[in-house]
């Protein structure tokens, strides 16, 4: 779910990603709950990671598929931001 696919997120900010890790969270216009984790690390390849080291792929993006929403790293020299974006169920009718 969103919180552990974001407590994953901060644990490899933490590991991984330098000096200063940012976290924010929002509902966005369509009512998406969105949580960004920024770091300043050196970031990585998301597509050269050797497929046995599934921590990003199984702990968060498709944790968060199976949840119904989406994952979206994107990284470069000077960090990676994770997006987590969790849609809000249908509301019950009265």
């Amino acid at each position: 779910d969103l919180v552990d696919a974001t407590r994953e997120a901060v644990r490899n900010a933490v590991t991984h990603g330098g000096q200063r890790a940012r976290i924010f969270a929002e509902v966005s216009e369509d009512q998406s709950i969105v949580v960004y984790v920024r770091d300043t690390g050196p970031g990585f390849d998301a597509d050269a990671v050797a497929a046995e080291r599934r921590g990003v792929r199984d702990a968060i993006v498709s944790r968060m598929t199976a949840a119904g929403g989406s994952a979206t790293i994107d990284s470069s020299p000077t960090g990676t931001e994770v997006s987590l974006r969790l849609p809000q169920p249908p509301s019950a009718s009265p």
